[in-house]
Parts: structure tokens; C-alpha cells; sequence
């Protein structure tokens, strides 16, 4: 690391140097950020996954414990798409 400072020193100059450091200071900390945003905002996206699988099997457990066959939302989407086709042949009447 200092020989890297001895070198930028040398090459670009003692004046030219501190805007130099405090540029590449403010682009570490620019590229930190979005690393840890990206970083954020994946994990809630896979916790929120997790939960969704844990929901599932939390939903499908009650419904064996209830004797039910199926899950609830797949037994109310059957007879939503029964009533829709029927009220479908009606229209074509």
C-alpha cells in the first residue's frame, strides 16, 4: 500500500495528489453502498421467499390436521373457474 502512495506521489504530483485521494475515496464509498443496497435488497427478496415456503407448509399441515384433501386456495380457484365457464356458455347463448 505505500508503495502504491509512493508511486501515485511521484507520478502525479503533491498537488494534484489529495484530490486524487478524495476522489477515489468518494467512489469506494459509492460503489460500498450500492454493493450493501444490492446485498439488502436480495436477502429480504430471499426472506420473503422463506416465508412464503414456511406459509405453505404451515397452510398445508392445518389442512391435512383438518382432513382436507387440498389446500384451500386451489379448492377456491376450481370453483371460480366452474363458474366462470358456466356463466362463459350462458353469454354465447
Amino acid at each position: 500500500m505505500l508503495l502504491l502512495a509512493v508511486i501515485a506521489l511521484i507520478v502525479v504530483g503533491p498537488q494534484k495528489l489529495p484530490r486524487i485521494a478524495r476522489t477515489l475515496g468518494q467512489l469506494t464509498r459509492q460503489a460500498r453502498n450500492a454493493w450493501q443496497g444490492l446485498q439488502s435488497e436480495l436477502q429480504a427478496e430471499l426472506d420473503a421467499e422463506h416465508n412464503r415456503e414456511i406459509m405453505d407448509s404451515t397452510r398445508e399441515m392445518m389442512n391435512k390436521a383438518a382432513g382436507r384433501s387440498e389446500p384451500e386456495d386451489k379448492a377456491s380457484e376450481e370453483s371460480t373457474d366452474a363458474a366462470e365457464e358456466t356463466g362463459d356458455r350462458s353469454e354465447r347463448r
